[in-house]
């Protein structure tokens, strides 16, 4: 019995020792762990912004010539892509139509007024030279009776000269007549032909109000419709729109720009010509990069009752793509210093410790602990001026801590895994 005890117990003690080995040294999992390497180093300003199209045209609400009302009675669909000389936008055309018809019918009115004004007064020039004739006639034939009476009685020749007399007022009035008439008919005919020019005015007028009821696209660009204010929403069928007011916006989205704010306190370090990494926040995977064209000189408030001043900076886009839409939101960095050939680690491998920092090196299985010297950083990474060397791997996190997620902003390619031991 001694002997079968003695062996259960030479059995059960390697169990237990395995057993106690596993739980003191269980597997704690993988450290993440970055490759310190030296290289080109970015200091940036990092601030929210939006999209919009570098090339922009704004269709707007025709002025008309007869200061009607105007009605849309269709749209282009929004958010659709417009090209150039696509109609956008139709109103309602019964009103000019009405126009041009009855300004037809008077102009009709007005011919036929002037084809008979130019028969009477033909009619009357005839007339008016009938009579001049006439008269001029008689005062020749008075002439010639008052000299064959100069031997005749005198009661004779004095009816002669009053024959004369006559005639030749007869004729003298004639001949006014011929000339005032003259100038009569110019005057009436002047006036008609000035309201049939006016007329005429009217009817061109009106028929260019009848095509600018019909609006087109100037650029080919993306449909946006603008808002109504006298509705409280965007421009819709039924509308009636002021002379003059924004309807669509067609932005040219074959090149963009992000419209950006910057805080007073970094707004010294913009400036023209730097560069930018551009990232819509709807899609944090892609990256693009602009260059600062202009720079606002006046400051303004972030918002309505903030105390925080902004200053506005515009960026071109190098490249387009189909997720750059106006609108959308993007987080920007500004890189305003680029330091060359510096050894950089993540932020995240730093330990801070009574006002030390330090990081963990890979050793081996292990890690060492070791004291570092920073520099300048950025919103991921920092400078190491001493305490590190190229090709060393630091952790990336505290390996005396409890475990925590992988961080996220290290680049690809940089980051292995060591079990802590």
């Amino acid at each position: 019995m001694k002997i079968k005890h003695g062996i259960r117990v030479a059995i059960a003690l390697p169990i237990i020792l395995f057993l106690v080995y596993f739980l003191v040294h269980k597997d704690e999992g993988e450290i993440p762990a970055y490759t310190v390497k030296i290289g080109d180093f970015n200091i940036f300003v990092i601030e929210s912004g939006s999209i919009r199209a570098k090339n922009s045209s704004t269709i707007t609400a025709p002025r008309l010539f007869t200061g009607g009302n105007l009605q849309v009675i269709s749209l282009a669909a929004e958010g659709t892509t417009a090209v150039k000389d696509q109609i956008l936008v139709r109103f309602d055309p019964s009103n000019a139509i009405k126009r041009i018809q009855d300004k037809q019918t008077e102009l009709k009115t007005a011919m036929a007024d002037l084809a008979k004004l130019k028969a009477q007064q033909a009619a009357d020039e005839s007339q008016a030279r009938t009579d001049y004739e006439s008269a001029k006639l008689n005062f020749q034939l008075a002439e010639i009776a008052k000299q064959r009476m100069q031997f005749e009685p005198e009661a004779k020749q004095r009816e002669a000269e009053l024959e004369f007399e006559r005639a030749k007022l007869a004729f003298e009035q004639a001949t006014l007549n011929v000339g005032n008439k003259g100038i009569v008919r110019k005057s009436e005919l002047g006036n008609l032909q000035l309201k049939i020019s006016q007329i005429q005015s009217d009817i061109a007028a009106s028929q260019k109000e009848m095509e600018e009821l019909t609006l087109k696209a100037p650029i080919s660009g993306l449909i946006v419709y603008e808002n109504n204010w006298s509705t409280g929403r965007k421009i819709a069928v039924g509308d009636q729109p002021w002379p003059g007011m924004p309807l669509i916006s067609l932005p040219d989205l074959s090149e963009a720009q992000v419209e950006v704010s910057i805080n007073e306190m970094d707004i010294a370090k913009i400036k023209e010509d730097q560069r930018v990494e551009v990232s819509p926040d709807a899609f944090p995977d892609k990256k693009f990069f602009g260059v600062i064209i202009t720079v606002s000189q006046i400051g303004h408030e972030k918002g309505a009752g903030s105390n925080v001043k902004v200053f506005d900076i515009v960026i071109d886009l190098q490249g387009t793509d189909e997720v750059l839409k106006p609108g959308i939101t993007t987080t920007n960095k500004v890189i305003v210093e680029t330091i060359h050939n510096v050894l950089s680690i993540p932020i995240i491998a730093v330990v801070e410790e009574e006002k030390q920092t330090f990081v963990f090196v890979v050793d081996g299985g292990s890690f060492e602990k070791r004291r570092v010297e920073l520099g300048a950083k950025n919103d991921n990474f920092v400078i190491v001026k001493k305490g590190l060397q190229k090709g060393e791997r630091v952790a990336l996190r505290n390996p005396e801590q409890e475990e925590v997620p992988e961080p996220e902003g290290v680049p690809n390619g940089t980051v292995s895994h060591s079990k802590k031991q």
